[in-house]
């Protein structure tokens, strides 16, 4: 693991796992993920779905419940040992020597978490999707870090492919990130050279805004797929 990509990971897990801050950690799954998933997915059955920086989240379960087969990457172990240990499935541990990593995956291996840095996954190693479920991992990203980001994600990508990705609207200067903003014109530069981007809905985020002190913010859920 490089320096920069251990510092990283440090920062996460010193910063929120180590001290239990997760706050972006939800017990049931994400409304938007539930919402859209079956207008994005178009129904389809038996997907490849990838959570990239998954922390512990429940959505992953959801989709495996449906028999899709998940694949979640995530920088901290104990937020992989949550996300299993809520799922309440056996799973085996093994080492990953191409990205220097551990993979945990249950025995039928259609639920599967990388723990290491997302941007040194490869679909050699993970293979590629149908599907991708974004909410917390872009917008965490330091601006400097989403060119590459984008990168990987690009590597893992089925040619028809459907992302879902959350983010917030809001001006940079109002709020030190994590979670850095995603308006539109932002999300259309990152995607735009290999993708379409569509806004599925904008929702008013009212508790986060008088916590934030941000005015009128808003949430977006983007629909991006292949560039037709």
């Amino acid at each position: 693991m490089s320096g920069e990509s251990g510092d990283r990971l440090s920062r996460w897990k010193g910063g929120y796992w180590d001290v239990d801050n997760t706050p972006w950690h939800k017990t049931e799954p994400n409304e938007s993920l539930v919402k859209h998933w079956y207008k994005a997915t178009q129904g389809r059955q038996g997907l490849r779905v990838l959570f990239p920086l998954c922390g512990a989240s429940v959505d992953l379960n959801w989709l495996y419940r449906q028999n899709h087969s998940v694949v979640g990457v995530e920088g901290v172990r104990k937020g992989v040992e949550k996300l299993f240990t809520e799922a309440d499935v056996e799973y085996d541990v093994t080492k990953v020597d191409e990205i220097d990593s551990w993979k945990f995956q249950t025995q039928d291996k259609r639920l599967t978490v990388y723990l290491a840095d997302f941007l040194g996954m490869t679909n050699e190693v993970a293979g590629t999707f149908d599907a991708v479920f974004d909410r917390g991992a872009l917008e965490a990203m330091e601006e400097s870090d989403r060119p590459a980001y984008i990168s990987t994600i690009q590597g893992l990508l089925k040619k028809d492919f459907v992302y879902i990705l959350s983010g917030f609207d809001y001006k940079a200067e109002q709020k030190t990130g994590p979670p850095r903003p995603l308006p539109q014109p932002v999300v259309e530069q990152l995607f735009g050279q290999f993708a379409d981007v569509e806004i599925l809905t904008q929702e008013k985020e009212e508790e986060r805004a008088i916590k934030w002190n941000i005015p009128n913010l808003i949430r977006n859920t983007y629909l991006i797929k292949n560039k037709k």
